[in-house]
């Protein structure tokens, strides 16, 4: 198969296409024909060698495609379904045009593969962080980065759990979080005086999904970091903010078939940036990089 294979860590040029083995699907696990992947900050980090996979390596933490083969312990009635969710291995990833997995739900009819691709982590780590925050209907939860993937998905959630939400993001996006069911609040400088001014009845909880240095504005805002939740910066120890990354261990498919379900009944908005085929990875890698993408960015292998 086709795939962006890394044997060495550094900038998005060590993304070099190749041809490399299919995986063989083992028990419980399908084989994917992968249609669309997403392209994740945690995807740039692990091409620079943050995580220290072994090479060579495809890296790639989220898919959507169709499933081809079964191994042991599965239906086989589930080949030829539409299916989006996590690769099984952080080195055999969804940059290829196979991959195998265990953890992943049904694509609705009427979804597309690059809506479903872009939803998966944003969707599952959104529902754990609203989980830890313990949001209730009637409350008020500001998101940071509300217009991203992540902060997107976190804004859609709360609203349809009756919260009200206040979305934090640049002002060139403010249409959009506001087309999300958000009250849009510029950030920059006096970001916790806009934020009072857009929730005089007072707030609940945070969510940070922006890690831009944006935790001691929301410790200033709640009065401490009790009811604050970071997904994106590593510095939450400092502020005593609770940091809650995803990972292998954390995964939840539920979350993913709810968003996916309402994408087709018309209820949810999953945010395209731009799509690269496979062989332009890098300079995806390169678009991701900027922090100014207008939605996710999808492969197509």
């Amino acid at each position: 198969m086709k795939a962006a294979v890394i044997t060495s860590f550094g900038e998005p040029s060590v993304l070099r296409i190749a041809e490399a083995p299919r995986p063989v699907p083992g028990p419980g696990q399908v084989l994917v024909r992968v249609h669309a992947a997403g392209v994740n900050p945690a995807e740039i980090q692990a091409r620079a060698g943050a995580f220290r996979l072994r090479t060579p390596a495809i890296i790639g933490f989220e898919f959507a495609g169709v499933v081809e083969a079964v191994g042991p312990g599965v239906d086989e009635g589930v080949v030829g379904d539409r299916v989006a969710g996590w690769p099984d291995s952080a080195t055999q990833g969804s940059y290829a045009e196979y991959t195998v997995s265990s953890n992943f739900a049904t694509i609705p009819d009427g979804v597309s593969f690059e809506e479903a691709a872009a939803t998966v982590i944003g969707a599952d780590n959104a529902a754990r962080a609203l989980g830890l925050l313990n949001i209730r209907p009637g409350n008020t939860l500001v998101v940071t980065g509300a217009s991203g993937a992540l902060g997107g998905a976190a804004v859609q959630f709360a609203r349809q759990r009756g919260v009200t939400v206040i979305g934090v993001a640049g002002t060139a996006n403010a249409d959009f979080v506001r087309s999300l069911g958000a009250t849009p609040v510029a950030h920059g400088p006096g970001l916790v005086d806009r934020i009072r001014a857009a929730a005089p009845g007072g707030v609940d909880a945070a969510l940070d999904t922006a890690g831009k240095g944006l935790l001691p504005a929301l410790v200033d805002l709640l009065g401490g970091p009790d009811r604050i939740v970071t997904l994106a910066d590593r510095d939450a120890a400092q502020y005593g903010v609770a940091f809650s990354p995803g990972g292998s261990g954390n995964r939840d498919r539920g979350p993913v078939q709810e968003a996916l379900d309402l994408i087709a009944a018309g209820a949810w908005t999953a945010r395209i940036g731009r799509s690269f085929p496979l062989d332009e990875a890098a300079d995806a890698h390169r678009l991701v990089a900027t922090g100014h993408t207008h939605g996710k960015v999808i492969l197509l292998p």
